[in-house]
């Protein structure tokens, strides 16, 4: 990696880092989905929302789910 690789690479805990790949994977698909607005037509399975919730990654404000700083780390996008 050169300098500018390392520099760019987001600080901190990564809060999907321990999990396996596939399920890292899907929760990161399900954060897209919550992101673009796509949770009515693609439902996450209760689990998938808990487990995001208790890893802090997602907020529930006005029965709607919001990405939280972390979760917009987590997938590579602006806050």
């Amino acid at each position: 990696m050169s300098n500018d690789e390392v520099q760019n690479q987001p600080a901190g805990p990564r809060p999907l880092h321990d999990l396996p790949v596939d399920i890292a994977i899907r929760l990161r698909w399900v954060l897209r989905d919550i992101r673009a607005g796509r949770i009515k037509l693609l439902a996450p399975s209760r689990d998938d929302l808990t487990l995001l919730a208790e890893r802090g990654l997602i907020s529930v404000a006005s029965d709607d789910f919001v990405l939280t700083d972390a979760a917009h780390l987590e997938i590579g996008s602006p806050a």
